[in-house]
């Protein structure tokens, strides 16, 4: 049995070989990894910004459009028939809670869309699976 590590094709060259390709190999997938999650939580938190920056708008939105709603309802409700003090809290309940089911559906998309975006790095665990496999492939050929 030849033992010489100088020699490419012995099996201690080959090993020499395959233990340098394998560090490369892990290292560059540690780097994917490193992007790919930066890029992931770089995402998500472009989405949860957009979420904050939408619920605050929508929040001051709600405030004047509440004011301007239940007052007008209220117009409505007393030139109906309805009793003056009656109308006084039930437009601006009934417009709030209208503006209340409206918010609730545009948080419940927003939390989709985050939910949507996996931190994990899904590319570089498909190409450590794709590695593992070559890795074995190479061990087989040696033995």
């Amino acid at each position: 049995m030849n033992t010489d590590t100088s020699q490419p094709n012995s099996i201690i060259g080959l090993l020499h070989t395959l233990r340098d390709e394998s560090v490369t190999l892990i290292q560059q997938q540690l780097a994917l990894a490193q992007a790919e999650i930066s890029n992931n939580i770089s995402r998500a938190g472009t989405h949860a910004a957009a979420l904050a920056a939408g619920g605050f708008m929508a929040y001051a939105g709600i405030i004047v459009l509440l004011i301007g709603l239940g007052q007008l309802l209220g117009v409505g409700l007393v030139r109906a028939g309805m009793d003056p003090e009656i109308s006084r809290w039930l437009a601006p309940s009934a417009v709030g809670l209208l503006v209340a089911l409206i918010g609730w559906g545009m948080v419940a998309k927003a939390k989709r869309s985050l939910s949507a975006d996996k931190i994990v790095p899904r590319k570089t665990t498909e190409s450590l699976k794709t590695n593992k496999q070559w890795a074995q492939a190479k061990i087989q050929t040696l033995s």
